[in-house]
Parts: C-alpha cells; structure tokens; sequence
C-alpha cells in the first residue's frame, strides 16, 4: 500500500500551512475543514413538526439509492432558507461540528461550514435509509492516512461520503460503502498562482489543448483533487503524479470540458505509481459557470443529482 507520500510532503494539514497563500492567489483546498466528529447530538425537540411536512417515499427509493452516487450541489442561501422553514435542522449538528464552526474567524465561513456539515449529514441518512430525524444520532470519523491525525476524509459506518465547500457552493456526496468517492468544486479564480502548472499538472497535461485557460485549468484540478480524497491520500500526493485521461472518444472544443464528455465517465486517472489512485473514474459535476466541479469513484454506477427537498423525505 502506498505511504500517501509524495517528495517528501507531510500530511495534508501540514501541506496546507505551505500553500496557504495559494488560496488567496489562486486554486484553494474546498474549505476542508480538519476536525473529528461525532455525533452524539440528541434531536431536538422541533423534530416533531417533520410528521406535519412527510414526503410520500417511492417504493423503489431504497434500492434506486443503493446501488448509484448521489451528490448535492447547492448554495448556502439555499441550505438557510431550509433551515429557516425547518428550524429544527440546526439540531441535527454534533457539538464538535458546532464547536468547530465556532472557531472560523469569519461568520460567513462559520455558517458555510455548519450548512455544509448538515447537508452531509441529511445526504448519510440518505444513503443509509435511516429516518432524516436521526441524521444528528450518525457518528462521523476522521482519520489522516498519512498521520494517523483526526482530519481528513469523513467516514460514517455503512456507507461512502464526501464534501466539498467553496465559498457559498457546497457540495456533497454519497456512495455505497463498497464504492469509494470524492468531490471537489472551487471557485475560479481571477489567476493561478505561479508556479500552478508545475505543481498540478502532469507534464503530458502541460502542453495539452486542454490546458489552454484557466477554466480547464481549474477542471483539471478539482478533478485530482476528487480523486485524493476519494483514496485519502489528499494532497500527500503531488497532483502532477496524476493525470487525466479521456476513456472514450470526444469532440474537442472550447465549451468541451477538460474532463468530461458525452458520458457520465468520460475521463480517469492515469497514476501507475499509486495503484490505489490509477483508473478512477471522473465525471464532471454541472455548476455555476463561476466554479468547477468533480467526482471521483472506484466504480462506474449511475449519478443522481439530488435537491434539498429530497434530503427531507423520510
């Protein structure tokens, strides 16, 4: 198995201390946020007023949920207003969550940070069919490949997950636990930081007509990203180790993606040197034109967009 690192890189929280002028410059990290959460957070008692607003379930939900990825993109404004008709949603967060968001400097971060956690957390009972009233009874874990440290990518027993915040945008994901996932979206940025090219890109990629803006540019890098975090290597590996290939044949042009096509998994990951990496599936995920977005999984099931609303039904 592989270390998860690359030339000599630390794990990521160390990595993030180095490139943390890069988000001011260019590409960030998704507003990953390190922390260990559990989620020992009693319902609230506004629970209740849920039986006044039941979604009838599909009878086909369950399996339709088992056997794809689900993801959800949306803006914080979105998840407020939510929260706002549902106001026992806020409930739904462990301490730890709120503890964590509590000591983000800036009260925009703290509540993209607590909306992003209560997404996660409605899009887990989602997945594991559990009642949406004990999304706050799940139990999330964070544990470092690298380090071992309590950061890193969020697991929950039973199934596959993971988020991704820029900003407003949040975007998360779900998978069957035997089907391992990652998502990433950014924001664009005015300009990459220099030096970008070097860092990201594999050197096929650098001379690549795929590589001719900074919009492609930003595709390839949420691209990688999604498929760190779908191992949990992070940024322990250097993107430049990895590089995105089309698997099937696609027009290029200048409103073609860097790294999606006519199919749901038109791109993957070429890395031999990190076989748990190499031949990941890639899907861009449609956003804002302001932002990019990716998912990486192991296996090639079906993709399901999903709505706040969704999140509700029980």
């Amino acid at each position: 198995m592989e270390s998860g690192h690359g030339r000599g890189l630390q794990c990521p929280r160390t990595l993030r201390q180095c490139l943390s002028r890069w988000v001011h410059l260019g590409f960030g990290m998704g507003g990953r946020q390190p922390d260990s959460l559990r989620g020992d957070q009693l319902r609230g008692s506004h629970c209740d007023l849920l039986h006044r607003c039941r979604v009838p379930v599909p009878e086909n939900q369950q399996e339709m949920t088992r056997g794809s990825i689900e993801y959800l993109l949306c803006d914080v404004s979105e998840v407020r207003e939510t929260q706002s008709a549902h106001p026992w949603l806020a409930s739904l967060l462990s301490p730890a969550e709120v503890k964590r968001s509590d000591r983000l400097r800036h009260a925009s971060d703290r509540i993209a940070y607590r909306c992003a956690h209560l997404v996660l957390r409605l899009l887990a009972a989602r997945r594991l069919g559990a009642d949406v009233r004990s999304a706050g009874d799940l139990e999330f874990t964070r544990c470092c490949r690298s380090c071992g440290g309590p950061h890193g990518k969020p697991q929950v027993t039973d199934a596959e997950v993971s988020l991704s915040r820029s900003g407003t945008m949040v975007l998360v994901g779900s998978a069957p636990p035997s089907s391992p996932i990652g998502v990433d979206i950014e924001g664009r940025p005015s300009d990459v930081f220099p030096g970008f090219d070097d860092y990201v890109l594999a050197p096929s990629e650098r001379t690549s007509n795929c590589t001719n803006s900074d919009r492609r540019r930003l595709e390839l890098w949420v691209a990688k990203e999604a498929a760190l975090k779908t191992t949990g290597h992070g940024l322990s590996v250097e993107p430049n180790k990895l590089e995105v290939v089309r698997t099937e044949v696609v027009r290029t042009s200048e409103e073609t993606s860097a790294i999606d096509g006519s199919g749901a998994w038109a791109s993957s990951i070429r890395a031999p040197d990190y076989p748990e990496i190499d031949g990941l599936n890639l899907a861009s995920v449609p956003c804002r034109p302001s932002h990019a977005a990716a998912l990486s999984c192991v296996d090639q099931l079906p993709v399901t967009p999903l709505t706040l609303s969704d999140l509700l039904i029980e």
